[in-house]
């Protein structure tokens, strides 16, 4: 059964490229568009056995998972593999495991986390997220949304609000690849739907 979920709190055709050059104690805005393009990656981690991908994305394939607070350079124990954190750049308005990693990767889970810095509190922010496959976000350490069926990537397929704290607000975005493309997106707009503007995007707590 397809399951999304989205707890409130208070054509993509074009050729892209991804680089890893930035540093951790830069910061950066979002697009023009409110995309989101900075984020610290860990990728790919192989599902056991034959275990669905709408199964695994109710699973932590890291432990704490919604507690991540990585910075480059970090490692962290999956089985008996040591995996290393990377800053990586989008220079699209989604982001692509596939081609970070040069290879592609079927039945794998990988993490995105990304630290949103803000002066003064805002809330009824719209979260608008897309998935190939399946997503689950974790925001500010809760649980928010669950994506668990195969689909491709369809920009703000799916909306929620939520309230960015003044300081630093951690998205910790998860997304589960059955088969070929993997790959994710998020963009975050105010109440009337036009892109946040005055908003710093780091990488690291």
């Amino acid at each position: 059964m397809t399951m999304t979920k989205f707890i409130s709190l208070a054509s993509i055709a074009l050729p892209f490229f991804i680089t890893n050059t930035v540093r951790a104690g830069d910061s950066f805005a979002l697009d023009a568009e409110g995309y989101i393009r900075h984020w610290v990656m860990r990728a790919p981690i192989p599902l056991p056995g034959e275990e669905a991908g709408s199964e695994a994305i109710y699973k932590q394939q890291i432990r704490d998972e919604g507690a991540l607070r990585p910075k480059a350079g970090d490692t962290v124990k999956v089985g008996a593999k040591e995996l290393t954190w990377q800053n990586i750049t989008a220079t699209t308005n989604f982001f692509d495991f596939n081609a970070v990693l040069k290879t592609v990767n079927d039945r794998s889970a990988g993490y995105m986390v990304t630290y949103i810095e803000c002066e003064t509190e805002k809330p009824d922010v719209i979260m608008a997220v897309a998935s190939n496959d399946g997503g689950r976000i974790y925001f500010n350490g809760v649980d928010i949304y669950a994506f668990s069926e195969p689909r491709p990537l369809m920009l703000d397929a799916d909306k929620g609000r939520v309230t960015l704290k003044k300081g630093v607000n951690v998205v910790v975005f998860k997304i589960i690849n059955e088969q070929n493309s993997w790959q994710g997106a998020m963009r975050l707009l105010d109440k009337t739907g036009a892109p946040l503007k005055d908003l710093k995007i780091k990488l690291s707590p």
